[in-house]
């Protein structure tokens, strides 16, 4: 059993989040609430998997209690559900160490794929926040490198800790074929493995 917070501080959202997803055997919403530090007072004495959090809240927003979650909370995961698809907003929940981002008009079905994702260990950030992080990356830069759309793509998702099958999932691509786009990075940056892919490709400007 999954046990989930929501906080919204729109009540009808909230209240139809909690009916859609009270409805699946394996969830257990244990609490409701509008705003951040109703989150944080519930923590202090009950426990939660994960929590899905607006980020517009009053009282304490949602990239706050974020924050506040992974620094007291670890075990916690956090998952940012938002009207709010500018890079701003999307990088800040990453630097805060959000588990994952989506936007309220995703499907129940792209929802439960991200909680099940979350809970198992990865990153899940919907197709539309992961195009607007590319959106902001440096293609060409000056040593001469330059990315296609679908290197920039896997780059950032590597960046996020997707593993191999779960970039394969959400591309719709082989297994094979998100290993020879790894490959072929690792040779346009001349590393020897993803960690250092990774710091290269944010001291050259490619992924922030």
């Amino acid at each position: 059993m999954i046990n989930i917070i929501l906080a919204d501080d729109h009540q009808l959202l909230r209240e139809g989040l909690a009916s859609l997803l009270g409805a699946e055997e394996t969830i257990n919403v244990v609490l409701e609430a509008s705003n951040g530090k109703e989150v944080l007072d519930f923590l202090e004495d009950s426990k939660a998997d994960i929590a899905l959090l607006d980020i517009n809240m009053l009282v304490l927003d949602g990239i706050q209690t974020t924050m506040t979650i992974k620094k007291e909370h670890p075990e916690v995961k956090v998952l940012i559900v938002s009207m709010h698809n500018k890079e701003g907003f999307v990088k800040n929940a990453i630097e805060v160490g959000a588990d994952g981002y989506v936007l309220k008009n995703v499907g129940k079905q792209e929802l439960l794929k991200a909680i099940d994702h979350i809970m198992n260990g990865g990153t899940y950030f919907s197709q539309e926040v992961t195009q607007t992080l590319i959106s902001h990356m440096r293609v060409d830069q000056p040593n001469g490198l330059s990315l296609t759309a679908k290197e920039k793509n896997i780059l950032i998702m590597l960046s996020d800790g997707n593993t191999t099958p779960e970039i394969a999932e959400k591309l719709v691509l082989s297994h094979h074929t998100i290993d020879s786009y790894r490959r072929n990075l690792l040779l346009k940056f001349k590393v020897k493995n993803v960690s250092e892919l990774i710091k290269i490709s944010m001291k050259e400007g490619f992924i922030s």
